[in-house]
């Protein structure tokens, strides 16, 4: 950790805002991530432990001179002092810059200030809204539910199997749980059904991207299904970086450390109870803005289904999102041949008790100063470290009305990115999400 000179109004807010942990020891509550790379050494326990070796943390003033005419104009200090963070996952090197004047950065290109357009006149132009007759099939044929279904995309890049899954209503923005909770059972189904044509493909990725900023070349909600005998590279990373961090750090695992890593700053709530949990983290080192990493058991699993729907809701209704990419790593592969036709998403008081998402006794956990304690989170944690989770990372694509790129030479030279919205605040939405399921 590197600290060189803080700009005074933060380390007096630091030092101002200690209380008591439930252990009785005095710690920092943390607002910020400009709060947790200043007070990143002086936290203690295993949670902190994990974010140590996990993330690093640097933190700086950068300085300039302005003149009048520019600091008239843009209402900034002549001697210009700016915090700017970094933070970087020593396991994957994924980084990100955070500086909270660059939500002030002027934007001298426009465009319509209308955002998202649908140019499909509401569906009525929507190959996918005819998809029985203007979407392609797979050999196997087509999997089914009420509220989604498959198909194979005519386009491919991937081989042997490169599929479809797509909502039966049109508007991309509007969707509930359960619509979502079809959407994902069809895609385990259509895995399951490629897995068995293709056996030597094992390798399953599911793309959604919403949007054209996002890459969407279709208005209508919809994903991407790939089965490939060669993994694509981030999951190919992942399974070399879990490796190599368990062989670093024997005793537990990039994920175990990812999850404590970020409940020890208040970042991390866990979903559900039993062996169906789903551990949602407002991600301190973003690929891109607003990044959710959700840790799962099964794209069936109603807990992650909840989990997603809650991130996404935050994301769109609480931060005004209207672009994003969703992925998931780390799809399990079933043996068995799906069930063919239309199924029912089981409704919630026909679920386990243990997954039942209308009883809301202990079913959501945060993790902060005063909200659950190490103990707590290694006590929901899976112990043993071969545990692989189901992983879906959620980004914002920037803003519709900007005809700015979001991804510029940090990006796709630099392989950084700059967090335009503070993780404490996305933790905060996806809190809002998470207590509808309560009600």
């Amino acid at each position: 950790f590197v600290l060189r000179g803080p700009p005074s109004y933060l380390a007096g807010k630091l030092l101002k805002s200690s209380s008591m942990s439930p252990l009785g020891v005095r710690c920092v509550q943390l607002h910020s991530v400009f709060e947790v790379a200043l007070s990143v050494d002086s936290l203690a326990g295993s949670g902190a432990a994990a974010l140590r070796r996990l993330y690093a943390f640097t933190a700086g003033t950068a300085r300039c001179r302005v003149g009048p005419e520019l600091s008239r104009k843009y209402g900034v200090e002549p001697d210009n002092a700016q915090l700017v963070v970094s933070i970087t996952n020593k396991a994957t090197l994924e980084q990100a810059w955070y500086n909270e004047v660059r939500t002030r950065k002027p934007q001298t290109f426009k465009v319509d200030a209308a955002g998202l357009v649908d140019p499909t006149d509401g569906g009525r132009k929507c190959d996918f809204c005819n998809w029985q007759t203007l979407t392609a099939e797979d050999t196997w044929g087509r999997i089914e539910r009420p509220h989604a279904v498959t198909g194979s995309n005519l386009f491919k890049y991937g081989e042997p199997a490169h599929g479809l899954v797509l909502f039966k209503h049109h508007d991309p923005l509007s969707f509930s749980r359960e619509q979502l909770g079809d959407f994902l059972a069809v895609s385990a189904d259509w895995f399951t059904a490629a897995a068995v044509v293709h056996p030597d493909a094992r390798n399953p990725f599911f793309i959604w991207n919403s949007g054209p900023r996002a890459g969407a070349s279709q208005f209508h909600g919809h994903g991407q299904l790939m089965l490939t005998t060669l993994p694509v590279p981030a999951q190919a990373r992942l399974t070399q970086q879990s490796e190599l961090h368990a062989q670093a750090h024997p005793g537990t695992s990039i994920y175990h450390d990812m999850v404590q890593a970020h409940a020890a700053v208040g970042l991390a709530r866990a979903l559900g109870r039993g062996e169906d949990r789903c551990w949602i983290l407002a991600h301190l080192a973003p690929q891109k803005d607003m990044e959710v990493v959700l840790l799962g058991s099964s794209l069936k699993s109603p807990v992650f289904v909840a989990a997603l729907h809650a991130s996404l809701r935050a994301l769109v209704d609480g931060l005004g999102v209207q672009t994003f990419n969703c992925g998931i790593l780390n799809v399990p592969l079933k043996q068995q041949q799906p069930a063919a036709g239309v199924e029912r998403f089981p409704a919630a008081n026909e679920l386990p008790l243990e997954t039942r998402l209308d009883d809301s006794q202990g079913l959501v956990m945060a993790f902060s100063e005063g909200m659950g304690t190490d103990e707590d989170v290694l006590r929901l944690l899976p112990s043993g470290m071969e545990w692989r989770p189901l992983m879906a990372r959620v980004v914002s694509r920037g803003k519709t009305t900007s005809p700015a790129s979001d991804f510029g030479c940090l990006e796709v030279i630099g392989h950084a990115s700059i967090g335009h919205t503070d993780p404490f605040l996305l933790i905060q939405r996806i809190d809002d999400q998470l207590a509808l399921l309560l009600m």
